[in-house]
């Protein structure tokens, strides 16, 4: 049974008995961060998993949507680079380019000319990708609030402080200068 199949208690009182068993085989550490960072690893594959699965109603997966997105986001004419999209989506060059190249496969987007450097293009939303992810957002965003809505906002709140200094620290941690 995959982590994905067992309930969240379940997974906790996993965590903890790895905590006690790390304390028996090395009493002179202390694994207690391990509990955060096993949440936070568990609770990210959550989270993936539920944006594939947000997104699957829709013909596309997690970073087919991120991507959609994005080029939304930014307004007419709906464009960037490739370059601009592989920073905004944290993806390397490679992994972007079979996202653009299996969008623009099925119709969601094309690549355009870049009248400001004839060496590249743009990546432009097309009228079908468009419908698309207007459709795709709507629902997302109202999954998203569903499993928001019996949260305390001051708790929520204080969860995204927490995470964005513990990434500060990480980033810190894994790319010193």
């Amino acid at each position: 049974m995959g982590n994905s199949e067992i309930a969240p208690t379940a997974l906790a009182a996993q965590v903890e008995r790895v905590l006690a068993e790390w304390r028996v085989a090395r009493p002179d550490l202390d694994p207690t961060p391990f509990r955060l960072f096993s949440a936070l690893a568990i609770a990210g594959r959550q989270v993936q998993e539920f944006y594939d699965a947000s997104t699957a109603q829709h013909g596309l997966s997690g970073p087919d949507f991120f991507l959609l997105a994005e080029l939304r986001r930014r307004g007419e004419p709906f464009q960037a680079t490739p370059g601009e999209l592989t920073q905004v989506l944290v993806r390397s060059s490679g992994g972007t380019t079979k996202l653009l190249d299996r969008l623009v496969a099925v119709g969601h987007i094309t690549r355009v000319a870049n009248p400001d450097d004839r060496r590249s293009t743009l990546v432009q939303l097309t009228d079908n990708g468009r419908r698309l992810i207007d459709v795709a957002l709507q629902d997302h965003l109202a999954a998203e609030a569903t499993l928001l809505q019996d949260l305390d906002p001051a708790d929520t709140s204080l969860v995204i402080d927490l995470l964005w200094a513990l990434t500060s620290r990480l980033r810190a941690w894994t790319r010193p200068d």
